[in-house]
């Protein structure tokens, strides 16, 4: 499929875009993930030291909050997915072939679809490091 390859290459720099906002959403949803995850710790700590009323404020403060940044950064994910399709789609219009028939060219050139390596203790804790600094760097 030459014709596949010369319409992908030459839409290279709007693929990479796609791949990137993906892989920007995910680790935005992971961050939320981890905010939620903190914030309910904290409401598990407070009910485990019969701290009542900071438990109930926990939920209407660091609780919600998370949880309303989670459903953002998730509607961020669902719009990028939503690109993605929107681009193979218009990829199977140039091919005139099916969008199943375009979708495994267009998935064979996107990173954030490789499988998620499985990591060892140490290249995990390596790995979390030095995405808390680009995250620091961003922000900040």
């Amino acid at each position: 499929m030459a014709d596949a390859d010369d319409i992908l290459n030459a839409r290279r720099t709007e693929l990479e875009t796609i791949d990137q906002a993906i892989m920007g959403e995910v680790i935005g949803v992971a961050q939320a993930i981890g905010d939620l995850r903190k914030a309910l710790d904290a409401l598990d700590g407070h009910l485990d030291e019969r701290e009542f009323e900071s438990a109930a404020a926990l939920g209407y403060q660091d609780i919600a909050s998370a949880f309303i940044f989670l459903q953002r950064t998730l509607g961020g994910l669902q719009s990028a997915e939503h690109n993605r399709h929107e681009f193979i789609s218009s990829i199977a219009e140039q091919l005139q072939c099916a969008h199943e028939d375009a979708e495994p060219l267009v998935t064979a050139r996107l990173q954030c679809l490789e499988p998620k390596q499985a990591l060892n203790g140490e290249e995990l804790a390596a790995s979390k490091a030095r995405l808390q600094q680009r995250l620091d760097e961003m922000i900040g």
